[in-house]
């Protein structure tokens, strides 16, 4: 029987989600006949992504390699933790994150039979590409959703960036650290109860670049997810208890560098020349991709298979629409 094994990195708004991934793993366990495959012990092993933007941190928090497939460590590790933690690793070790790869590796990574089927979302979907790219000896598929790799910008806004996120940081510090230092208690908006979260999670979609909707069950299983009681105690029910978004606002800032088209083009030629089954998924009512990136999908990336499916960014979690995703990915996944 062969091995199914799937990761799925979400991305920055999603990366909180509880609900939302069992029920796209439902979905795609519901619909592979399980006479065929033989599900793994960290298959479907879904990995939240808190720091998207770092391959570092999903490196670590994935533990490939021989010796680190056991369980989790535990709590969400620093990218000064992974660095540390890949330092005092074995580096001798062939065919691994941890080992160098050479031309000898070529034979013995083309027979491994633990390879990855990785699914990325939105910002998560960016990240796989660049770590796939990078290696690609350890992985049978990739699964795009909502996403096709790492945002690009002309290189002649370098300093425009940094401009702007500097500018940005001196501003919001003042609302965030309101006692002057970083290592104090950041002031957090904080909602009246469950509900009101929920409709700003919901007003947030509406109010992203195009037509984007998120579903009410999509959004209540992420805020129930990515919320904290905001007062130390309280004698309301769950559902009228004030509550504060736990992630951290500083994820939304603008970077101080980002990708330039010319470093996007490399790393897709390396993705279509490394022989990895790619598939792209995008929503109909999904977030807007750019004649640039849509270009550079087509004529440099070259995936294997791409479809323009019904629903918004949030496809995969709206119960609407996580059914025809799911039986996409299995399609894939079968071929």
């Amino acid at each position: 029987m062969a091995c199914l094994d799937i990761r799925v990195l979400m991305g920055l708004h999603s990366c909180l989600l509880s609900m939302v991934r069992v029920r796209l793993c439902a979905h795609i366990v519901a619909t592979i006949p399980l006479s065929n495959y033989m599900l793994t012990s960290s298959a479907f092993n879904f990995i939240v992504l808190l720091l998207a933007y770092y391959v570092l941190e999903c490196i670590e928090a994935l533990k490939w390699g021989k010796g680190n497939n056991g369980g989790s460590s535990g709590g969400t590790r620093t990218v000064v933790g992974n660095i540390n933690a890949n330092v005092n690793a074995n580096n001798s070790a062939q065919g691994t994150i941890n080992g160098d790869k050479t031309n000898n590796d070529e034979s013995t990574d083309n027979e491994r039979d633990d390879k990855i089927n990785l699914i990325g979302h939105s910002m998560g979907a960016g990240v796989s590409v660049v770590l796939v790219a990078a290696f690609p000896e350890l992985f049978s598929s990739l699964t795009l959703l909502e996403g096709a790799g790492p945002l690009a910008r002309n290189a002649n806004d370098c300093s425009r960036h940094v401009r702007a996120a500097c500018q940005r940081r001196l501003k919001s510090n003042k609302t965030l650290f309101p006692d002057g230092t970083n290592g104090g208690a950041t002031r957090a908006k904080v909602y009246r109860n469950v509900d009101a979260a929920i409709e700003a999670r919901m007003d947030t979609t509406r109010r992203m670049p195009g037509d984007q909707y998120l579903s009410e069950e999509a959004a209540r299983d992420m805020v129930l997810r990515a919320t904290v009681d905001a007062a130390v105690t309280s004698n309301s029910s769950d559902d009228k208890r004030p509550v504060t978004f736990r992630h951290d606002p500083r994820l939304q800032w603008p970077s101080l560098q980002y990708y330039t088209r010319e470093q996007v083009e490399a790393i897709y030629t390396d993705l279509c020349n490394s022989n990895v089954p790619v598939s792209i998924l995008m929503a109909e009512d999904g977030w807007p991709v750019d004649s640039w990136s849509e270009s550079a999908v087509k004529d440099i990336l070259k995936p294997t298979h791409m479809k323009l499916l019904k629903g918004s960014h949030h496809f995969h979690a709206d119960p609407d629409t996580v059914g025809e995703v799911a039986s996409e990915i299995v399609s894939f996944l079968k071929a």
